[in-house]
């Protein structure tokens, strides 16, 4: 993840890398309003090379799914991480997402999960512009950069610490840089993208974050790294198989035909002594999209009701907002995590 510039769709990254020499139409929109700005604010001969790095998103109608996602959470869309949210706990989303209630700590894992996306985004961000790959000490040491930033205090799981985890992802990141994986067949085509687009008129747009997307002769590889504490099995990889899903109907249809997804996987990183890094193939399958899509839509009925019940259970021990919350579940009543 590169902090220093924006990030832009992934289909205009296909169009950018893939065919530079492609239709202007296959480029962002810019509306002419924001061109007349930029144009104020430059000479004539800077004004066609800027905006076609200048994305533009009108404000949504008032009476649009958009406008009332807005309204509700302050974003006009949703994202895989709400959904998910809001099916693991509909209270604890209400806390974050719209009553923006301040988190009383961050868990380590969030951290640490978002420091190893880093650690591999670099990596393959490195390949695509062609520079040599980062050490592997510089790319392990994100965990004690995000660590110490946080403005959040960071609660620990029992015998972690600050030390542990730097030693752990400097394990994990070893394990990689020597996995296949660091240097996959195919053409970087674009890392930490987004993807966005309306699955049902129902429903506010769906964005999401794509991990990392290589074009081989086959077509466009999606892929998405996941942490975990231990090995992925078969059923797994089919429980987490419906976001990858998503992100690759999203990505065929901004994409129009030019360019096809015509692969999946999920790469798994475990969180052990000896890390292991294990690919997961994953299969297309029309009626799990169909299903996904119609989870999202409940999802979405139950946030603009107003639906937010309480879902005690393991995850209270991890909630940065349980002490708001009557019925969390104390540490020493929950259950350990399945």
């Amino acid at each position: 993840m590169t902090a220093t510039r924006p990030r832009p769709s992934v289909a205009a990254e296909v169009a950018a890398r893939v065919s530079p020499g492609a239709s202007p139409r296959r480029r962002p929109k810019v509306d002419a309003k924001v061109k007349a700005k930029v144009k104020a604010t430059m000479d004539a001969s800077e004004v066609d090379a800027a905006v076609t790095n200048v994305e533009f998103t009108p404000p949504p109608s008032p009476s649009t799914p958009s406008a009332e996602a807005l309204s509700i959470t302050g974003r006009p869309h949703l994202s895989w991480t709400q959904v998910s949210s809001y099916q693991q706990c509909p209270r604890a989303f209400a806390f974050k997402y719209v009553e923006r209630a301040e988190p009383d700590f961050i868990p380590s894992s969030l951290l640490f999960g978002s420091a190893m996306h880093e650690a591999f985004a670099k990596v393959h961000e490195c390949d695509m512009e062609g520079l040599p790959c980062p050490f592997s000490a510089e790319l392990a040491g994100k965990v004690s950069n995000l660590l110490d930033a946080s403005l959040l205090p960071v609660k620990y799981s029992k015998g972690e610490s600050a030390d542990t985890l730097h030693a752990l992802g400097q394990r994990m990141v070893d394990a990689f840089l020597a996995s296949p994986e660091a240097r996959p067949e195919g053409q970087v085509v674009c890392v930490e993208d987004r993807t966005s687009g309306v699955i049902d008129p129902q429903i506010p747009p769906i964005e999401g974050k794509v991990d990392f997307v290589r074009l081989t002769k086959d077509g466009l590889v999606l892929r998405d790294y996941k942490t975990a504490r231990s090995r992925w099995n078969p059923d797994k990889v089919e429980e987490s198989a419906p976001q990858l899903r998503l992100y690759a109907t999203l990505l065929d249809r901004e994409l129009e035909g030019w360019r096809r997804i015509t692969a999946m996987e999920f790469v798994t990183v475990t969180k052990a002594v000896k890390p292991v890094v294990t690919t997961h193939a994953v299969a297309m399958k029309r009626e799990s999209v169909d299903a996904c899509i119609d989870q999202i839509g409940q999802v979405w009925d139950g946030i603009r009701k107003g639906v937010f019940p309480t879902r005690p259970g393991w995850p209270c021990k991890t909630c940065p907002y349980a002490s708001k919350c009557p019925a969390a579940i104390k540490p020493a009543g929950a259950s350990d995590e399945p």
